[in-house]
């Protein structure tokens, strides 16, 4: 095979490969499906209903990660200035960061575990260190003074995120694929409507790539939009 055919062949898989891998902002939930699955929290018992509650709405709205809802600390909320500060650091020897810690060890000659593990918890990118306003509306604003009442940290681990989240849709009975991060992809797609610019988006959810926030602008259609009413509506 000539180094042509054989960079035409990798491209070919990588084609196929984005045609058929999907992606979390094609399963972004309706404003309807949305108030849904937030009602489908209360039927849950307790306290596994008010936790299905936060997380549908922090991720939902806020557009946090589940690594940031498995680790979040009451330590974060700035109440004065109603800022959820998600920092560059949060000290964790849970489960899943000690498996973490344990493959970047593998994977680095010069990295022992315990050293990966003291550099646990940070977020996925250096961008993803950020503040984020959480009085965006009363509902979302009682549900943390609620959860910061209840708890001092987040109680549970990733895994047990999934499962509430599966739980409220499963009791919602929406169709099509529900999980964390569809409901970030949720919150974005939501402030892209609202009108939100590249940039405060990019901010906003942490994204390392101003061109992932314009593919939510641009998958809106809102920027479209504005042009078009200006230049027919001078």
């Amino acid at each position: 095979m000539t180094q042509h055919q054989s960079e035409s062949s990798t491209w070919a898989k990588r084609h196929r490969r984005a045609l058929t891998t999907r992606h979390s902002h094609e399963d972004v939930l309706t404003d309807r499906e949305f108030e849904l699955l937030l009602e489908a929290c209360s039927e849950l018992p307790s306290p596994r209903d008010f936790q299905a509650r936060f997380i549908c709405l922090v991720a939902g709205q806020l557009g946090l990660r589940a690594g940031e809802i498995s680790h979040l600390n009451t330590e974060w909320f700035d109440w004065d200035r109603k800022l959820l500060q998600i920092p560059q650091h949060e000290p964790c020897s849970c489960g899943y960061c000690r498996r973490q810690a344990a493959q970047e060890a593998s994977h680095c000659d010069d990295l022992t575990e315990d050293e990966a593990v003291e550099a646990r918890w940070h977020p996925k990118t250096v961008s993803s260190a950020r503040a984020i306003p959480f009085d965006l509306s009363l509902r979302l604003e009682l549900c943390i003074e609620r959860f910061a009442n209840r708890y001092d940290s987040f109680p549970h681990s990733r895994s047990t995120i999934n499962r509430r989240v599966n739980e409220a849709a499963e009791s919602a009975d929406l169709r099509g694929r529900v999980y964390p991060h569809c409901l970030r992809a949720t919150a974005a797609s939501y402030h892209a409507y609202q009108g939100v610019a590249p940039v405060p988006l990019q901010a906003l959810m942490g994204w390392s790539d101003l061109a992932t926030a314009q593919k939510y602008i641009r998958i809106s259609g809102t920027a479209t939009a504005d042009a078009l009413r200006q230049a027919h509506h001078r």
